[in-house]
């Protein structure tokens, strides 16, 4: 199933880059793929994703940070973002949720439910 969505992958496991962008082309998504926030924020505003999923625990600037950049953009403050963390704290994923993220997903992934919600949220 071809689709012209893009999904922007952002996080510091060049592990889970590489495995969430296998499975995600798989399904016929384009994916961006940035290690850091900093990279991530610059190809936000060459790429425009349609949909960016985030790790919240990364080195420098972390999803947090990142989320509240994003959401202060009058430009990107729209694209949504699915957290896909290792974090399990209750206090964490509702400060996340309330600064806008749409989704928590946590790692390891069932990547069978990722693609669902992915396909939920883009339809």
């Amino acid at each position: 199933m071809a689709t012209n969505r893009e999904i922007l992958v952002v996080d510091d496991s060049v592990t889970n880059v590489f495995l969430l962008e296998s499975v995600l082309k798989e399904y016929g998504y384009g994916v961006i793929t940035a290690l850091n926030a900093t990279d991530a924020l610059k190809k936000i505003k060459e790429k425009h994703p349609d949909l960016i999923l985030l790790d919240l625990l990364m080195p420098h600037i972390d999803g947090f940070t990142f989320i509240k950049e994003l959401k202060d953009s009058p430009e990107f403050k729209k694209i949504p973002v699915v957290i896909v963390s290792a974090v399990t704290d209750q206090d964490s994923i509702q400060r996340i949720m309330s600064m806008g993220a749409i989704e928590y997903i946590r790692k390891p992934v069932v990547l069978t439910s990722l693609i669902e919600k992915i396909e939920e949220i883009l339809k």
